[in-house]
């Protein structure tokens, strides 16, 4: 049996595999040819799995994020009573394990889920590290909690849009698409990801039936914004999502990635903002209320030819 052919099959049972390491995802997001898995066993038992995206570009091996995959990393199998010395030694032990499996590559570049804190492998063999941040709500059991944990002006935004927009679910994916498309067309920028990439994550999503699309919109059936969410056993991520600048003091993305919230609560245990850097948007994510979580960005460069290029980009 291929490493493949264990993942597959540890994906269908395990519960501590998260939306974006399961094996359709990586289909979806990365296309079946181009993701492979490392496998540590001991007896037959998995004690470390992880499934990578690989691509050749430009004749370089690259291990990179897939577009709309807010995190991956190594899954590592903890045992029941272990004292926190024996489990960060287990740790380290399968992180060296799968580190040194890696084929080679050209250039490391991933972002890892917050549940990975422990980069000590890594940095002992010879990867960079930087902290990025998301806001996660860690806890959906008491949506009244939750909303009054929420910034005052936040609130009061919410419950000004409730009398005004009305949010719904649909299937149609052109039209979120559409919606997206308009938060960059704002800033100017092309939109990173097709239609048909979207449309192959969406119908993946479906599938296994972890996805909903919501809008936000008014009487006029104007659509004021969207929001596409996706989710696990243990945690539900904001996807991706966009507004119509021409409604923008409507509140309704406020509303909506409320009601996303709300909707969450009855599907998962938490929901993670997947980010974002910019200024702006960590400032709206952060009136949520939520936990300010840190991530791991790790990275290695092995190509002297790209160490130069990217030196140069620098300067």
């Amino acid at each position: 049996m291929t490493a493949k052919e264990k993942y597959h099959n540890y994906c269908k049972t395990a519960n501590n595999v998260s939306i974006y390491q399961q094996d359709w995802w990586l289909d979806a997001v990365c296309g079946p040819k181009n993701w492979d898995v490392i496998i540590y066993e001991n007896n037959g038992n998995i004690l470390g799995a992880w499934a990578y995206p690989i691509k050749k570009k430009y004749n370089l091996q690259l291990i990179t994020m897939p577009l709309l995959t807010n995190g991956t990393g190594p899954i590592i199998t903890y045992f029941p009573g272990q004292k926190p010395a024996t489990q960060l030694s287990h740790e380290q032990q399968v992180l060296d394990e799968l580190i040194t499996q890696l084929p080679k590559f050209d250039l490391f570049d991933l972002y890892f889920l917050p549940i990975y804190k422990n980069h000590l492998s890594f940095y002992w063999k010879g990867f960079t590290q930087s902290t990025r941040y998301t806001y996660l709500i860690k806890d959906l059991s008491n949506l009244d909690t939750v909303f009054e944990n929420l910034n005052s002006t936040l609130r009061t935004q919410i419950r000004k849009a409730e009398k005004e927009i009305t949010i719904s679910e649909s299937d149609d994916i052109e039209l979120f698409y559409k919606i997206n498309s308009l938060s960059f067309k704002k800033q100017h920028k092309k939109v990173p990801h097709s239609l048909t990439y979207f449309k192959q994550i969406n119908e993946a999503c479906v599938k296994n039936n972890c996805r909903k699309i919501l809008f936000a919109k008014d009487a006029d059936n104007n659509i004021h914004a969207a929001v596409y969410m996706a989710w696990d056993a243990q945690s539900a991520y904001y996807v991706n999502g966009g507004a119509d600048e021409n409604f923008k003091s409507s509140g309704a993305y406020s509303l909506l990635l409320w009601h996303a919230i709300k909707t969450a609560a009855g599907l998962t245990k938490q929901f993670n903002f997947c980010g974002s850097m910019l200024p702006n948007v960590e400032r709206f994510f952060r009136s949520f209320g939520g936990e300010q979580t840190p991530y791991l960005h790790l990275k290695k460069v092995n190509s002297k030819a790209l160490k130069l290029f990217l030196a140069l980009k620098e300067k």
